[in-house]
């Protein structure tokens, strides 16, 4: 009976300390590894360990750390040790990919688009891997010391079943520091006022993935990106009101009238909610004047082509000859930006095409191949009667162009197996890309032609395309660069090469006077560290948003070349080209702007950052004024810039042409 007692003693009085002890021993090993992990992510992303963002993602860090020890508590000692490390493990892995993402690719990586991008790094696993830095195992050593703890201190964490009201204290617990946790995201002194979107909204819709990773770190960005995906939740878009629109052209011939009457009714009539409140949004946008450059380009053909990885750098007079004559005899945009987003080329390419923000958590071109796409410059050309087709070196293994570009209003998208691409050591050539592309539209009357070339993609290191190297490395061998700009100049040579063969045929033809070439770039060359760009760059490629300032060229020999200094990107490519050929455009579709035009051009970029004419914006809330400004010219762009993130992402999910041109016959006459 005495014997009994006792036990009974120690399990009223001695295990209740153990229970405590085994939660609490599980929690700080959790908390420890994990807020380590957001710490050492952090400092390699940002730079920054001190912004006050860092007590929210402690707070966070807890939270998560609280639900996962009850977890693991309720568990022995084996399957919790497990539960310790697996969770450990994973964090620190996560991290790295997400640090050697943005390494590979230039930008972060949501869950819902991943599958892309890691087809991608699938197929240059081997150079992937090579770019995860040493530092970034930094994420790992959690991992490591946990297993080295439960090796050498098998003891330290000693199972006892807890009773049901400590659990019911445990889960209290949770609630509270979670409710603490989620008030930080309305707390003002944890809140940058100049921030694009406000921590509640970018919480519920992580979309801007730089931004949340800042705000809220890796574990609990990982979380919400997951929620998100099964439970997307839609932002409302704020309509402008009109009082700062720009004053009427002084010439009255420069008004472009457009008829909304139809318009107008087709509001009237909808019942959906959402597209009504699309309509509502793309009315209220400015109908961009026409303007000194209206119609110069009228009727005349045009080659529009998508250099892959074009950078400064690939400008030389002597290695390069012919796209140093187009750079300096064309129009040369000296302030001209390549946002990169999730699925980079394929997202610059559906930009150019659309003028589109693309969503950030999908692979756009994929995910939206069967949208409609009536605004798009395939459509443009279209209605204008010409002869539309697009090319590239390359198979659809990574974007399904061949779907796309025909909804977009391709007659037909020429992939390698169509163009019969002869390769060079394993990779194609731009040169024999334009030998096999011109013959299927040299010819025609008047044609646009899009194409899209590959020579110049990374590796720019090891053996990685050592075809086209060799052929041209006594060329660039002895510049006075790292061998990665080497290599990447040789292959920039091909492409030289390429483009002296089309303007050499348009000539043969007697058609260059009337053909229009127009080159820009999918994105700097990846895989490329900064440094080696920077020394053979002519500006500094670490300030500001200088990494992603590229070349774009529209070069016609009947125009007088020019400079042009206003800033530009991407998404002003295609509204720019619809006003100097006079298609019949709307401009109110449109993100971008027509460059000559009055009109404020805006490079967006997937982060939320953005640059004006004015000023700069950063990711972290921070600006930069290049001319003076306004109080409010901040908060007013970033609504701005929200609304097109709100309204490009609307766009795609409803498919909003699809409704807003479902009467095509009559309302495209408009």
């Amino acid at each position: 009976m005495k014997e009994m007692v006792d036990i009974l003693e120690i399990d009223t009085e001695e295990k209740p300390k153990l229970k405590v002890n085994y939660f609490f021993k599980i929690f700080i090993i959790i908390f420890i590894s994990s807020f380590y992990v957001e710490l050492i992510f952090r400092y390699l992303s940002f730079k920054s360990l001190y912004d006050v963002e860092v007590i929210r993602i402690m707070l966070f860090t807890v939270a998560t750390s609280l639900l996962i020890s009850f977890v693991a508590s309720l568990y022995r000692e084996k399957i919790a040790k497990i539960l310790v490390f697996l969770f450990s493990f994973i964090t620190g892995l996560y991290a790295i990919l997400q640090l050697n993402f943005y390494s590979f690719m230039g930008n972060y990586m949501s869950l819902n688009a991943a599958g892309d991008g890691l087809g991608r790094i699938t197929e240059e696993i081997k150079t992937f891997l090579t770019y995860i830095k040493p530092i970034y195992y930094l994420c790992l050593l959690p991992a490591v010391l946990i297993i080295i703890l439960f090796i050498f201190a098998k003891t330290i964490l000693i199972y006892e079943k807890p009773n049901f009201g400590l659990m019911i204290r445990r889960l209290l617990l949770m609630v509270v520091i979670h409710l603490v946790s989620l008030s930080t995201l309305y707390l003002p002194m944890l809140q940058n006022p100049n921030q694009i979107k406000d921590n509640k909204t970018l919480y519920q819709k992580p979309t801007l993935i730089e931004l949340s990773l800042r705000q809220f770190g890796t574990t609990r960005f990982f979380i919400r990106d997951i929620v998100y995906m099964f439970n997307p939740v839609e932002e409302n878009l704020i309509i402008i009101d009109k009082e700062d629109k720009l004053e009427e052209p002084e010439k009255p011939d420069y008004t472009r009238f457009i008829d909304d009457v139809k318009w107008k009714k087709l509001i009237e009539e909808e019942t959906d909610s959402k597209i009504k409140n699309l309509h509502e949004y793309y009315i209220s946008q400015r109908i961009t004047p026409k303007n000194d450059m209206t119609g110069v380009f009228r009727d005349k053909n045009l080659i529009y082509i998508m250099v892959e990885a074009f950078d400064i750098i690939s400008i030389n007079e002597k290695l390069t000859p012919t796209l140093y004559k187009l750079y300096n005899e064309g129009l040369s945009f000296t302030n001209y930006y390549a946002p990169k987003y999730s699925c980079t080329t394929g997202e610059s390419e559906y930009i150019a095409l659309t003028s589109i923000i693309p969503s950030s958590s999908v692979c756009t071109p994929n995910t939206y191949k069967d949208n409609d796409y009536s605004t798009s410059i395939f459509k443009l050309f279209e209605k204008k009667g010409y002869y539309n087709t697009s090319y590239h070196n390359y198979s659809d293994k990574y974007y399904e162009r061949t779907i796309l570009h025909k909804n977009m209003g391709s007659v037909k998208f020429y992939n390698d197996d169509d163009l019969a691409i002869k390769k060079i050591w394993g990779w194609p050539s731009d040169l024999n890309l334009m030998k096999e592309a011109l013959p299927h539209f040299i010819d025609n009357d008047k044609f646009f032609s899009f194409i899209i070339t590959s020579t110049t993609h990374f590796p720019y290191d090891g053996d990685g395309h050592v075809g086209v190297v060799l052929e041209h490395w006594d060329k660039v061998k002895d510049l006075p660069y790292n061998v990665k700009i080497k290599r990447y100049m040789a292959k920039a040579i091909e492409l030289d090469k390429a483009l002296e063969y089309l303007l050499n045929s348009l000539v043969e033809k007697g058609i260059l006077d009337d053909t229009v070439l127009v080159l820009f770039g999918d994105h700097h060359p990846l895989n490329m560290e900064y440094k080696y760009l920077d020394e053979a760059s002519p500006y500094d490629r670490f300030e500001d948003f200088n990494i992603d300032k590229l070349p774009f060229i529209i070069y016609n020999p009947e125009l007088e070349p020019a400079q042009i200094n206003k800033t530009a990107s991407t998404f002003d490519i295609l509204p720019t080209l619809a006003n100097m050929f006079d298609l019949d455009y709307d401009p109110r579709y449109y993100v971008g702007k027509d460059i000559f035009s009055d009109e404020e051009t805006i490079v967006i970029f997937t982060n939320g950052g953005w640059i004006t004419d004015k000023a700069l914006y950063f990711a972290n809330g921070k600006f930069k004024k290049i001319q003076d400004i306004e109080e409010d010219y901040i908060i007013t762009i970033n609504q701005k810039v929200n609304n097109y993130f709100t309204a490009s992402d609307q766009t795609l999910k409803t498919d909003y042409f699809k409704y807003r041109f479902k009467n095509k016959k009559s309302i495209m006459q408009e």
